[in-house]
């Protein structure tokens, strides 16, 4: 469960506007699909985040149109994009899983998912909000 407090994400990264939970129960209504718990607990804190490097989280009404486009939940069942790397490479959450998965925006394919991060917390926090391809770069 995320349990980060607005205010350490705040002194990380420019936050938006959380969104209400009245907000996001209306749009998982329309969408064919739950958001991840942990990621509408991150939209109650910041509607969509964008980091100093590639990291992208999607804003509350981006997640259906995203996720239709990639066709998230044909290939990709009970996953959801909840964002990319700017770079070609999506992020997603599966369900009330806490893990962060990235796969090529090009090939939904389940034996293509690579772990991110065990939680969107370790994402943001310990990993400062780098992805795979940020934090393999500075290894280099």
């Amino acid at each position: 469960m995320l349990t980060i407090a607005r205010p350490r994400l705040a002194a990380l990264y420019a936050l938006n506007p959380g969104c209400d939970v009245q907000a996001i129960a209306a749009a998982e209504a329309e969408l064919a699909f739950r958001l991840p718990g942990d990621y509408a607990a991150l939209l109650r804190l910041s509607d969509g985040l964008h980091t100093q490097g590639r990291l992208a989280l999607l804003e509350l009404a981006a997640i259906g149109p995203r996720n239709a486009d990639y066709e998230v939940q044909v290939y990709l069942p009970g996953y959801v994009m909840i964002g990319d790397d700017s770079g070609g490479r999506a992020l997603l959450m599966r369900g009330d899983q806490s893990t962060v998965y990235e796969v090529g925006m090009g090939c939904m394919d389940e034996n293509e998912l690579t772990v991110s991060a065990r939680s969107l917390e370790q994402l943001l926090l310990a990993f400062g909000g780098r992805t795979l391809g940020e934090r393999d770069a500075s290894c280099s």
